[in-house]
């Protein structure tokens, strides 16, 4: 192999039109999601200056290493492309999956879920990029890392590519094997960085809290607030919530951490 993913398509794949705002798309794979043109500039992960540009929506975060994607053969623009988005989407949802067969995530979530504390799940008109593109079907968890596809080697990016080129989001095991090996160097925030340098992983507020560079960034969040933007419940009632899920994060970073033999680091968020 020559560590260039072919842009050849298939002749199984049909051309389908997305639903909402994609329009007519090259490529189609049922059970993955990748962001629509109403939602692609949250790619940006708050640089304006990676703004959308040409006839693609799709930005260059500044953790993703556009070139290298280019030369490897995922895009072919000064964006990233559809191609590049399916790839990562199954890359993503691979490793959430993995993540909750092999840890006590989903035991977590259940917690809030039945602490009697009258937790709400963010609503999905006001859920951010991250937790929109999730596969996981919790309430009150997702991962906030970046997926840059482009840091895995040929033979890795060639067996994402050929599963999307037939169609195919299931789970292998061939898959599952591939992202629990590369998950560290993939999802870490930046790899010229040490491991322990304070990185923000969030695409809104500066980055959001400050997590170690090498670490999978999970995030507990639950709807605090009415429509009128105010507190949707007693000040003591929703500071009970607050210590229930700041308590909560702690002994997930412990647990969790232990359970995958990597730094698990868990945020609060309202």
């Amino acid at each position: 192999m020559n560590g260039v993913v072919s842009n050849t398509v298939n002749t199984q794949y049909q051309r389908k039109e997305l639903t909402e705002t994609m329009g007519q798309s090259e490529y189609f794979v049922e059970g993955l999601i990748i962001p629509s043109l109403g939602n692609a500039r949250e790619m940006t992960v708050g640089h304006p200056d990676n703004a959308p540009r040409g006839n693609s929506p799709f930005a260059n975060p500044p953790n993703y290493n556009l070139q290298l994607a280019i030369e490897k053969g995922l895009t072919t623009s000064d964006a990233f492309e559809e191609k590049y988005l399916y790839m990562q989407a199954l890359y993503r949802k691979t490793f959430e999956n993995w993540l909750l067969e092999v840890t006590s995530l989903r035991e977590f979530n259940d917690r809030l879920e039945n602490s009697g504390l009258d937790f709400i799940p963010v609503p999905e008109r006001r859920q951010d990029f991250q937790q929109r593109h999730t596969s996981m079907d919790l309430k009150y968890v997702f991962l906030a890392n970046t997926i840059p596809i482009e840091r895995l080697g040929e033979d890795d990016l060639a067996l994402l590519y050929s599963m999307i080129q037939d169609g195919r989001s299931d789970i292998t095991c061939e898959l599952t094997e591939m992202v629990a090996r590369t998950f560290s160097d993939v999802l870490m925030a930046f790899p010229h960085l040490g491991d322990d340098v304070g990185c923000g992983f969030r695409p809104s507020g500066g980055g959001g809290p400050p997590s170690p560079n090498r670490s999978i960034v999970l995030v507990i969040q639950e709807w605090a607030f009415n429509e009128e933007g105010a507190f949707r419940d007693s000040i003591e009632n929703n500071g009970k919530r607050i210590d229930y899920m700041e308590e909560l994060a702690k002994e997930m970073e412990s647990v969790l951490s232990e359970q995958i033999s990597h730094r698990v680091i868990v945020h609060v968020e309202l």
